[in-house]
């Protein structure tokens, strides 16, 4: 059964025969929608001692400095997989990330942060992880469990195989076992199996999904990796997640079939 169900929102096309065939939307969650299901005890003490409001202008903050970096990084990477040149690449990305992030409203002082953490993901040891790059900003879905996201870089480590990388911007370090940490691990594993579920057909396995954290107050990069059984596990942990949120949300007759 689905709830709240809204007939303004079945879509007639043409079926069986080319007879009119009635078609109705499922709720399709994104990764992060999945994730709020785990309860964060810090985030909601946060809230409380600086206000809904505050915590709003924080998060909105926090996302436009994160989109500066990620235009910056993501222009580079692309220009350094077709032009092999760091030099040229980063040119490349200064010249052409500035207008864009312009275009979209983006404060400069939000965009001057976020290059200037660009520019520490340029000096670094991964500025150069990318070269064989099968693509950036790649959509992901899964066909089987239904819900979508979006990887940031897609692209093939020597003698491992496909990898999935998502950068983050972080003002301080990540400690083990935090909530935080187990989100993060929890989206790998969410953005692995869509990409698997993807392209089932061309037998592409994810062998590592990885979360690059770029400090906003010192040059550190943390990098969180799955890899064999620990991907594995997240995986798993994820499909038992987007379930719990389908059935939440009145759509578990979409694995009823599975029970049969």
């Amino acid at each position: 059964m689905i709830d709240d169900f809204k007939r303004w929102k079945v879509k007639w096309l043409k079926g069986f025969r080319d007879l009119p065939t009635p078609y109705y939307p499922l709720k399709c969650p994104g990764v992060t929608t999945v994730l709020d299901l785990i309860p964060d005890p810090d985030w909601e003490k946060f809230i409380e001692e600086v206000g809904e409001e505050k915590a709003k202008q924080i998060q909105e903050a926090a996302w436009h400095r994160g989109t500066s970096m990620h235009t910056f990084i993501e222009h580079f990477i692309n220009k350094l997989a077709k032009s092999g040149d760091p030099s040229v690449a980063l040119q490349h990305t200064l010249t052409t990330s500035l207008p864009i992030l312009e275009e979209e409203g983006i404060p400069m002082e939000k965009i001057d942060k976020g290059r200037e953490m660009f520019h520490n993901f340029y000096y670094s040891e991964y500025a150069n992880s990318y070269s064989d790059l099968i693509g950036t900003e790649l959509p992901l879905y899964s066909p089987y469990l239904f819900y979508r996201g979006k990887g940031d870089v897609f692209y093939n480590i020597k003698g491992l195989g496909r990898a999935i990388t998502d950068f983050k911007t972080s003002s301080k370090r990540i400690e083990k076992g935090t909530v935080k940490e187990l989100k993060y691990k929890r989206q790998l594993g969410g953005y692995a199996l869509a990409a698997e579920h993807m392209l089932e057909e061309k037998g592409v396995k994810i062998e590592q999904a990885s979360i690059l954290a770029v400090q906003t107050r010192s040059a550190i990069i943390q990098e969180i990796t799955l890899r064999g059984d620990e991907l594995e596990e997240q995986k798993q942990e994820f499909e038992t997640l987007v379930k719990q949120w389908h059935i939440k949300n009145g759509q578990g007759f979409i694995f009823e079939e599975e029970k049969a």
